[in-house]
């Protein structure tokens, strides 16, 4: 979901962006800093006890969903999950969400596929946005970016590869992630990449990073699930006609029928491309149903996964088709809106929200397992 912003945090950004230089696609902009400070401290945890209560709440009130999905999907109990689509949004209406994908969460590495809310406005497409930092900061202290990062960006093609601090400074949809995934493991290593739009060269670098990730894992004997595991963010819908920077996100109209057919869209969306065997044919079914394949104006349907998705689950099925022979499985584990469930009663913690929830104004969540 696009954050909110004040009038000086937007003129802020345009000074950065103004003075944004590209250069070298693996040069970062401006001077390297070891650690990537938290952006979004309103929406995300900042304290160990922030995520303790929220994870307290979410597990009280999804445990009969859990008994169910183990029920519904039997494969949950007999093999670690592999990958995952979560959502990116303030935990006060999305958490329900994250817990489920981060307490399957077991192997010690995460590569972690995000949206570059950004990257349009600044012209960029065509990469793979990596960056430089050491660590991220997060609620349990500072999250370790694993050395695999450089050995992934080393044998890329240079000319996939975007290295920049400043993008992944003042991007918010991975460092939600962090404080809960560090709940489950404490010792996780990450490596964020940043997707942005790569036209016909989508199937080109999926099979080529597949290809570079399939080969450290067999190197290094790891296994899927157990010693690394791939993550994509994305949020759902983003609908209705206010706040939205002017522009109108409603093409079923506001208000209660608005709502109810956005969320049909949604499950559409879900179930006909991202749950099931995972395959280069589910998941173009999702780039046709959201993706207008247009640099300017991209959306069919307004979900900010359009590029983090795809690619993210098309590296996930080349490099789980290598590894373990076969196709993921994908499992809708939980789906809701920031209307519906109501806000989590958790304000007394300190946590917040960026951004307001109304029939006029809101955004959809999935979290989808792959085993």
């Amino acid at each position: 979901m696009m954050k909110s912003r004040s009038m000086g945090a937007i003129l802020a950004a345009l000074i950065i962006i103004l003075g944004l230089t590209h250069g070298s696609p693996s040069s970062s902009a401006g001077p390297r800093t070891a650690l990537r400070m938290q952006k979004d401290t309103v929406g995300y945890a900042t304290r160990p006890d922030q995520v303790e209560a929220l994870v307290k709440l979410v597990d009280s009130l999804e445990a009969p969903r859990y008994a169910s999905n183990a029920k519904a999907f039997p494969v949950m109990k007999k093999r670690q999950m592999i990958g995952a689509i979560c959502p990116h949004d303030d935990y006060l209406y999305a958490a329900r969400g994250y817990v489920h994908v981060m307490r399957e969460v077991k192997a010690p590495r995460a590569i972690l596929f995000g949206v570059s809310h950004t990257a349009r406005r600044r012209g960029i497409q065509g990469k793979l946005i990596f960056e430089d930092f050491t660590a991220w900061k997060s609620a349990y202290g500072n999250c370790p970016v694993s050395p695999l990062r450089n050995e992934i960006i080393a044998a890329l093609p240079p000319d996939l590869v975007l290295v920049n601090d400043t993008i992944h400074s003042e991007e918010h949809s991975l460092e939600g992630f962090l404080p809960i995934l560090m709940h489950y493991v404490p010792k996780v290593e990450i490596v964020p990449i940043l997707v942005t739009r790569l036209s016909d060269r989508f199937t080109g670098a999926a099979d080529t990073l597949s290809t570079v990730i399939s080969k450290i894992i067999e190197k290094n004997h790891w296994k899927l699930g157990t010693d690394i595991v791939i993550i994509a963010s994305a949020d759902c819908v983003h609908y209705g006609d206010e706040e939205w920077g002017g522009r109108n996100y409603a093409p079923f109209g506001a208000g209660q029928e608005g709502y109810d057919k956005g969320v049909a869209q949604d499950r559409d969306v879900i179930q006909s491309s991202l749950v099931g065997t995972l395959s280069d044919k589910r998941i173009g079914v999702f780039r046709e149903k959201v993706d207008a394949n247009d640099f300017q104006q991209p959306y069919k349907i307004t979900w900010c996964g359009i590029y983090s998705i795809p690619f993210g689950l098309s590296v996930l099925e080349r490099v789980a088709s290598r590894a373990i022979g076969k196709s993921p499985e994908g499992f809708m584990l939980v789906y809701g809106t920031s209307v519906e469930p109501p806000k989590l009663p958790l304000v007394h913690t300190g946590l917040g929200v960026t951004a307001i929830a109304t029939l006029h104004h809101w955004v959809g969540y999935t979290a989808v397992g792959y085993w």
